[in-house]
């Protein structure tokens, strides 16, 4: 064995000890950071389609809705679901789910992230699956193509962000299954079912849970061993086949043929093919010249973490194994890409819009961790001469953990802005009904400026705006003025 020049001061267990208080660390600033985002979410209120929604909900219920809505204004079934039972809480309810999803994602992952090193029976310390989670959904957000549009405004969430922890859902049954060598009938009946459902939020979801359970197949056919191959295709197969089934019910609805008269679709599947890999090939230009810094932070971070943790326990896989995991995470996240940008390449031969890219975003995030987190483990092939694992890791870890520390003054610097936005809508709403309970049909209210791009009430009654408006408050028409008379 070769000694490393620089040797390490500390002995293992006072470098353990150091090591975990920087976890406790590392962990408490990215805590820090998320909660920004979630304090960020409270001002969230309706706006444009989340009127629309409400109507429907308030006119036909949580299930005849679904039918209603199916049948007469999207396909997204799963979609107006979600917004029901977010409904069913009340109307100050919106408020609170930004900060539910962010939760939620966060403690989905973890598990997923604590699985998959159980199988790959790597050294785990307290505190390792949060922080991957934590890092991931972090940097999903400080890098999403269109923030407000993916988290902070209901109507984009449910069919661009909140299909990623029910994908989370969907990974801790399959690796579940995979630990056991086996999996029961329940566990894949509800895999199909979460599949099913979630996959009905979004045709680009759809397309990238279909492209994903697909390359599993492939993975398990060709790379695994025989008497393991089992319960991965099982389950894969099962969350296909859900996928699959959502993905023929929103084809299959009323309104698509109308919406795509109005659209070019494209004319062959090589037209679709050819688009999508172009689409998927700008998104990662637009990242890594758009993000470089993050970029950089993200993978580091994942590396130098890997690295340590594998510095004195070698992971129970072959680094032969990890090398193929490294090339196989962006080979497969190109890929799921390429399947974000199909449904938008042939529906509207166009480049999706950023909303839909928050799932880009969580596929190229994940795929740079898994990936670093691979190369960290293989650099012991050259570091191990250099230096040996100890203090200077930690050290880098700690400083790598200070990066979040701005973007989250930036953004608690914007939180009083987004405060007087919130107060100046709930004035707006109160005003609103006020004049609903003094017998007012005919609504004037205080005009605001466009936030995010969607859409807001205007001063013509009949822009479609006004008219869900109108049809949520009960009332004959709303006419929104920049002046009150």
């Amino acid at each position: 064995m070769v000694k490393p020049r620089f040797q390490c001061p500390l002995d293992k267990r006072k470098t353990d000890r150091l090591f975990r208080l920087a976890l406790i660390l590392v962990n408490i600033v990215l805590l820090i950071a998320l909660t920004t985002y979630a304090v960020r979410g409270f001002y969230s209120r309706y706006w444009a389609d989340d009127y629309c929604f409400g109507t429907i909900f308030h006119q036909h219920g949580l299930w005849e809705g679904t039918g209603f809505f199916y049948r007469n204004t999207s396909n997204r079934f799963a979609a107006y679901f979600l917004v029901g039972l977010n409904e069913l809480l009340g109307e100050r309810a919106i408020s609170f789910l930004p900060a539910f999803m962010i939760l939620v994602t966060v403690l989905i992952y973890s598990v997923v992230f604590s699985l998959a090193f159980r199988l790959a029976k790597f050294p785990q310390k307290w505190g390792v699956s949060i922080l991957l989670s934590q890092l991931m959904t972090y940097f999903m957000l400080l890098t999403a193509p269109d923030l407000f549009q993916s988290i902070f405004w209901r109507s984009g969430m449910v069919s661009y962000y909140a299909p990623i922890p029910f994908l989370g859902l969907a990974l801790i049954l399959i690796l579940r299954g995979i630990q056991h060598a086996e999996s029961k009938f329940l566990q894949l009946l509800l895999l199909g079912l979460i599949t099913f459902f979630s996959a009905g939020l979004s045709e680009t979801f759809a397309a990238l849970e279909s492209g994903l359970w697909l390359i599993l197949i492939v993975v398990a056919l060709f790379f695994v061993k025989k008497e393991r191959r089992k319960p991965i295709l099982h389950s894969s197969i099962v969350a296909l086949v859900g996928a699959l089934i959502a993905m023929l019910i929103m084809i299959k609805a009323p309104g698509n043929a109308m919406r795509l008269e109005t659209l070019e679709q494209a004319t062959s599947p090589w037209q679709v093919i050819y688009l999508s890999l172009r689409f998927a090939a700008g998104f990662l230009y637009r990242t890594l010249r758009g993000y470089p810094f993050p970029v950089v932070i993200l993978s580091a971070t994942s590396a130098i973490l890997a690295y340590h943790l594998s510095g004195h326990v070698k992971p129970g896989i072959h680094e032969t194994v990890w090398l193929k995991v490294l090339w196989g995470s962006l080979i497969a996240g190109f890929i799921l890409l390429v399947c974000v940008a199909a449904p938008t390449a042939y529906g509207m031969m166009a480049y999706p819009e950023n909303r839909a890219w928050m799932l880009g975003r969580f596929v190229s995030v994940l795929a740079m961790i898994v990936a670093s987190f691979s190369a960290g483990i293989l650099s012991h092939r050259f570091m191990d001469r250099i230096v040996d694992t100890c203090l200077m890791s930690i050290i880098m870890l700690v400083l790598l953990s200070l990066y979040p520390l701005k973007g989250t003054l930036q953004e608690w610097q914007q939180l009083p802005v987004w405060q007087a936005g919130a107060r100046a809508w709930d004035a707006r709403q109160q005003r609103v009904l006020d004049d609903i309970s003094a017998g007012e049909t005919s609504l004037t209210v205080q005009a605001f400026d466009s936030i995010g791009s969607v859409a807001e009430l205007s001063a013509d009654p009949h822009y479609w705006v006004n008219v869900c408006a109108a049809n949520y408050y009960g009332v004959e028409e709303i006419i929104a003025l920049e002046v009150l008379p």
